[in-house]
């Protein structure tokens, strides 16, 4: 049946393998990709063999109810949490460090048919700003934007920093 390879969209996002919390409004997977037309005179459109990909970005947007107090400088590079008699601080910190980037952030769904869907980012930062909506009546959704990053030694992108997975039901 066609319809068993559906992706459905109820998921859990995680980081490093441990699960954020509550979600609203789901989230959003993105590669945006940037190409280059190789271009002759008399070309009367894009030419096959022509083209190169110039750069290629993923993303995972996630739109996060339930904020995890203890893990907001997982979320917000160049922040801190600290914790003394009672109180819990989050604050800036002077600049991006080598453990504000996440080794993985994924969302884990499935299809009609049962198998897990898992999309993997590498390496991935949130590089959008702190943001929080207070609206009379409604709870703060704290949206997240994750992206993935290529390691010095591959940047120039053999090996893309993001992938989906389909693994056959157990």
């Amino acid at each position: 049946m066609a319809n068993e390879a559906i992706v459905l969209g109820e998921g859990v996002f995680a980081i490093n393998g441990t699960d954020i919390g509550l979600t609203r409004g789901g989230g959003q997977f993105t590669v945006t990709r940037e190409y280059r037309r190789i271009t002759a005179d008399g070309d009367r459109g894009p030419v096959k063999g022509r083209i190169r990909l110039v750069s290629s970005e993923a993303t995972l947007q996630i739109n996060q109810l339930e904020i995890m107090v203890d893990d907001l400088a997982k979320f917000f590079p160049a922040t801190k949490v600290t914790t003394a008699t009672g109180e819990t601080t989050f604050t800036g910190k002077k600049d991006v460090e080598a453990t504000d980037y996440q080794p993985t952030v994924t969302w884990t769904g499935r299809t009609a048919d049962g198998r897990a869907c898992i999309i993997t980012l590498k390496n991935a930062i949130n590089l959008g700003n702190l943001q929080w909506t207070m609206a009379e009546r409604d709870e703060v959704v704290q949206q997240v934007t994750f992206t993935a990053t290529y390691d010095e030694a591959n940047r120039l992108g053999e090996e893309e920093p993001w992938d989906v997975k389909w693994v056959d039901a157990a």
